[in-house]
């Protein structure tokens, strides 16, 4: 299982990108735990450009996978601030 780090947390948070299970495990929306750790560890690759063809494909499908699950979230989201705003 991924550690997020407090930055880490605060900004997925705040992107509606981070959820937790019934058992409080923090992961990444539309992935799994597993898939969560895969991507967080190649995200970090990613970031100091040490990619390789294999691990950059693993990452664009499971970034594609995890974006297009945190979009539904924040369309959820405003649908229902703007259907019922007082709740909001």
């Amino acid at each position: 299982m991924y550690k997020f780090s407090d930055a880490e947390r605060a900004f997925l948070t705040e992107m509606w990108a981070i959820t937790k299970d019934d058992q409080g495990r923090e992961f990444l929306v539309g992935l799994t735990i597993e898939e969560t750790s895969i991507y967080m560890t190649l995200a970090h690759k990613h970031l100091s450009d040490h990619l390789d063809h294999e691990d950059g494909q693993t990452y664009l499908k499971l970034h594609e996978k995890h974006e297009s699950a945190r979009l539904q979230v924040i369309g959820a989201e405003a649908y229902l601030r703007v259907e019922n705003p007082i709740r909001h």
